[in-house]
């Protein structure tokens, strides 16, 4: 087999397995009832599973960039580790920019349908 071909069933597989992954993280989170902070765990769980970055020096083969942080740091130090970190970093603000804006467009729905205060998507936390 094809060393590409055999790469690419990785990934496929790897995908898979991370589908299953927050299949089974969505079913944990699903009890919370503050949906901000449950949104959130969810959106860091896809960031962590789903983020890529190169594995080594060139950019042909790649690996999820928490594994790159954390081989990075166990094996050169902490001075290395930050490339998995700046993009995890960076795709986690992506995810907050995304949850920030759901957020506003949900609270605009619920303002426009009238729902009562008790409603409101902090209300969950006080309980």
């Amino acid at each position: 087999m094809n060393l590409s071909n055999e790469y690419l069933i990785a990934w496929a597989i790897y995908y898979i397995a991370g589908i299953g992954c927050c299949f089974v993280w969505w079913k944990i989170t699903s009890f919370l009832n503050a949906r901000t902070a449950r949104n959130m765990l969810r959106g860091i769980a896809v960031v962590l599973i789903f983020t890529p970055w190169f594995a080594g020096e060139t950019p042909e083969f790649w690996a999820p960039a928490i594994v790159v942080l954390l081989m990075d740091v166990l094996l050169e130090g902490t001075a290395s580790g930050l490339k998995g970190g700046v993009v995890l970093l960076a795709a986690t603000f992506m995810m907050l920019v995304v949850l920030l804006i759901l957020e506003i467009a949900f609270r605009r729905k619920r303002r426009q349908s009238g729902a009562s205060p008790d409603d409101a998507p902090g209300a969950g936390l006080a309980n």
